[in-house]
């Protein structure tokens, strides 16, 4: 069973956590992300079908599904007393999906490849996927991490490089 999910940086969904139980109802008004919420978990989903980025392409692309407000916000956001609004952006976002069990968790970052690597900018990479043991991420309990090309599976205390 899933106890837990991760969504960061997917259309209205800044960051959010939600600890699963075995029934799970949600609800909230209008606009406040529930159908993101659930695009969000199908494409958790794609993931693991390998059809993520065909699946990012169907929804109009990486642009098209990232967090569009600001790297920051305030407090004062936050309690809802002053809009979001939208910013020019300093640092490269990343759409980040994870889930975590009792056993097993898995996370993913996607992003935009760096400029002049490949005539295909706009199109998405697998910047970094990791699967990891347990109910919550950390290095040490990192099973497999690939970032980028390289893949690497813990053997112990150490990793060994697989080559792709």
């Amino acid at each position: 069973m899933i106890h837990a999910l991760g969504i960061a940086n997917y259309r209205s969904l800044q960051a959010l956590t939600v600890r699963m139980g075995s029934l799970n109802v949600v609800t909230g008004p209008n606009g406040s992300g529930k159908s993101n919420f659930y695009k969000a978990l199908r494409l958790l989903a794609n993931c693991a079908q390998g059809n993520v980025i065909s699946a990012l392409a169907q929804e109009g692309g990486l642009q098209s599904t990232l967090w569009a407000g600001p790297e920051t916000t305030t407090a004062a956001q936050q309690r809802g007393e002053t809009p979001i609004q939208g910013t020019t952006r300093r640092e490269a976002l990343r759409l980040k999906l994870g889930f975590a069990g009792a056993t097993f968790g898995y996370t993913i970052s996607l992003g935009l490849p760096v400029p002049g690597q490949t005539l295909f900018n706009r199109d998405p990479v697998i910047k970094r996927e990791c699967i990891f043991a347990g109910d919550y991420y950390r290095a040490a309990k990192a099973l497999v991490d690939r970032e980028g090309p390289v893949v690497k599976v813990r053997s112990g205390r150490s990793w060994t490089v697989v080559e792709q």
